[in-house]
């Protein structure tokens, strides 16, 4: 199975969290839970990873599907609009304050201790991000 971070962007102004969101691709042949898996940032790839965010339920990411994970609430409008596109499944985080406010973030996307995959975060370039390694996930 090989989950991918193939995209990210911070949010376009203050307080408008559904414009901060990243695209998370299963690039497999099966189909990928998320149940327990965590996003986590740091400064660099030597600092401690934060965790922003553990999914208890309810992402499932089927095989050749690409879902954007999208930081603020659906019910919000304060939040401003998650952005829509074709062949592109939203999924809200629900989350309260931003992640992706510094540059040089590392962004990783853990199942507890092992790493599934990551990239580097650089608000120069929102829709290319560094590949640092894509480690296939183990069942």
């Amino acid at each position: 199975m090989t989950i991918k971070i193939q995209a990210l962007s911070g949010a376009d102004e203050k307080g408008k969290l559904n414009t901060e969101w990243l695209l998370l691709v299963n690039e497999g042949d099966r189909p990928f839970n998320a149940l327990g898996c965590s996003i986590t940032v740091s400064k660099g790839s030597g600092s401690r990873p934060r965790v922003v965010t553990t999914f208890k339920a309810g992402l499932i990411v089927q095989p050749k599907e690409v879902v954007r994970l999208v930081t603020g609430s659906s019910g919000r409008s304060s939040h401003g609009a998650a952005p829509e596109e074709e062949g592109v499944r939203n999924f809200h985080l629900y989350l309260k304050a931003p992640y992706l406010e510094r540059s040089k973030l590392v962004v990783r996307l853990m199942n507890r201790q092992q790493e599934i995959c990551r990239t580097s975060y650089d608000p120069e370039k929102p829709d290319a991000p560094e590949s640092d390694s894509q480690e296939p996930a183990q069942d």
